[in-house]
């Protein structure tokens, strides 16, 4: 489980688009809790919590902003979480997908030369053999005379 774990993060962090998308994320929500601070009056958490809850589009309804600022900025937030959840999502795919492609032509390759060697000790075996017919024709032809 533990390698797993590692693997997804070391992937991660080797595919700089995918944390350039983490990066805006946590900036988009860092900015959401500070309005919801701010316009709402509430403490960090809650309005941490809020700003996760709308982005995720889970919408508990236990909390709800009461000034307009804070419904407008409700509003954008729950917009803004869907392409951007696709967005990351999409990238995962993509990197996973190049992964898999990569390593498939990777290995189609080295069946390619693995069987171009074989094909060559095969070519040299049967010169090899040639040339001993050959000699044996020889032997024969010139008993023969």
């Amino acid at each position: 489980m533990y390698e797993h774990i590692k693997k997804f993060f070391t992937h991660m962090i080797a595919n700089q688009l995918v944390l350039f998308l983490l990066m805006v994320i946590t900036i988009i929500v860092i900015i959401g809790t500070l309005c919801f601070y701010y316009l709402e009056e509430w403490t960090l958490f809650n309005s941490f919590y809020f700003t996760t809850v709308t982005m995720s589009t889970i919408g508990y309804g236990d909390m709800a902003p009461v000034t307009y600022w804070g419904k407008i900025t409700a509003i954008i937030y729950g917009f803004m979480w869907a392409p951007l959840f696709i967005g990351l999502t999409w990238l995962l795919f993509q990197s996973r997908l190049h992964k898999l492609v990569k390593g498939s032509i990777h290995a189609y390759h080295k069946e390619i030369k693995e069987a171009e060697k074989l094909a060559l000790d095969a070519e040299k075996a049967i010169k090899k053999q040639n040339k001993k017919i050959r000699v044996i024709e020889e032997e024969v032809e010139a008993e023969n005379m």
